[in-house]
């Protein structure tokens, strides 16, 4: 038996074709169509084509609400009547005739003629004669108004002759004057250009009558910084050394900048400014070290600032902390900074030892904005007073700080 005829289907933008069967006499091919309906159709609106049990359909239902009523007409979207609107404006003669078309009787409805009168506005004057009758009709005649006083003050150019209107370029030539480089001739019209008389000047009209200024023909000195003397060949161009650094110079050269009043400037210049705040409190009441650790005998508060207002400054600063310790015999204590115990003292002797001290210091970082001020804090701190009473009678601080403006 020979092999069925091979058979496909393919679709396209308004049909789905279905196929089915395998092409035999007892499971033919059987072939298969659905129109496709645009659900979005591409104006945005509702697609009017439906789909039902009996076929595709459109009711005048669904396109009479494409439709809606202008000027002059009425309409009834529900049976789809369309009917001219006549206005209910006070003497209108437009009625509906016998054979249901518009109508208005000859003259407006009566027997005396139309009235027509002239209206005018800033540029026209219009006149209208005759009374309207066949043998005497209206005439409307326009004469253009020219103004005799322009808004601007100047006269006016438009012109009225019995051709018609014009203006002529001898008067437009009046509106204009040559300034500086410019020579004119009101009586042509002819505008060109009008080199400088003054020594040295290098500019003249060249052979195809345009400006010229041969290169390097001006005498141009140059000073330090600039060589060239402006010409296309020797072009001017600023002095510069070579980059002797292995860093790349776009990524870490500095700028060269113009100010207001045309001089060169570099980036703000490096500077180093030092201060210091120092401090030595003696106590006539000794301050009593606790038994705890770390407590806080006293707070000295200072104040940094960045004097350069262009940049950053990154500030080195160093606190030093001196305390007199009193020791009775056996009796032991530290004392530190912000916490951080430096200093630790121990009596092993059989008496009292006072005003024991050893000097100590931190180094921190601070960054400050350009012009800022930021004011610091530290605290003297001590405790694990052992062995006896142990007192402080004097206390001694330094802050000192380098500001580095780079």
């Amino acid at each position: 038996m020979a092999a069925p005829t091979a058979l496909g289907v393919t679709d396209s933008d308004t049909v789905d074709l279905t196929l089915t069967g395998s092409g035999t006499a007892a499971d033919p091919y059987n072939v298969s169509a659905d129109v496709i309906l645009d659900s979005t159709p591409p104006g945005g609106g509702s697609n009017l084509l439906g789909e039902g049990p009996e076929g595709l359909y459109v009711e005048c239902a669904d396109v009479r609400q494409c439709f809606s009523a202008g000027d002059g007409a009425a309409y009834d979207p529900a049976t789809g009547e369309i009917s001219a609107r006549l206005s209910t404006d006070a003497g209108n003669a437009v009625t509906f005739g016998a054979d249901g078309g518009l109508y208005a009787p000859p003259g407006g409805g009566g027997s005396a003629p139309s009235v027509v009168t002239a209206g005018d506005t800033p540029t026209a004057n219009n006149t209208v004669t005759g009374t309207g009758a066949a043998l005497d009709p209206y005439v409307i005649t326009t004469d253009v108004i020219l103004d005799p006083a322009p808004p601007g003050g100047g006269s006016n150019l438009i012109e009225e002759g019995p051709d018609g209107l014009y203006v002529e370029c001898a008067d437009v030539r009046g509106c204009l004057s040559a300034g500086d480089g410019i020579t004119y001739d009101a009586a042509t019209g002819e505008i060109s250009a009008r080199p400088s008389t003054d020594a040295g000047n290098a500019v003249t009209i060249g052979g195809d009558g345009g400006l010229y200024a041969p290169a390097g023909a001006a005498a141009v000195a140059t000073a330090c910084g600039l060589t060239g003397d402006g010409s296309a060949a020797d072009p001017f161009a600023a002095v510069v050394g070579t980059w002797a650094y292995p860093c790349d110079a776009d990524t870490f050269a500095g700028q060269v900048y113009c100010d207001s009043t045309g001089q060169l400037r570099s980036e703000p210049r490096g500077r180093v400014t030092f201060d210091q705040d120092l401090r030595n409190i003696s106590y006539p009441t000794p301050l009593p070290v606790a038994a705890a650790t770390d407590q806080v005998l006293d707070s000295r508060p200072f104040t940094v600032t960045n004097p350069d207002p262009c940049r950053p400054a990154v500030a080195l600063i160093e606190v030093e902390v001196d305390v007199d310790l009193n020791l009775p015999p056996g009796a032991a204590a530290q004392y530190g900074i912000n916490g951080d115990d430096v200093v630790y003292m121990k009596n092993s002797g059989s008496t009292a030892q006072n005003l024991v001290h050893v000097q100590s210091s931190k180094v921190f970082k601070l960054d400050i904005p350009p012009g800022g001020s930021v004011t610091q804090q530290f605290d003297v701190t001590a405790g694990d007073a052992v062995g006896g009473t142990v007192t402080a009678s004097r206390i001694q601080t330094a802050a000192r700080w380098f500001v580095f403006n780079l």
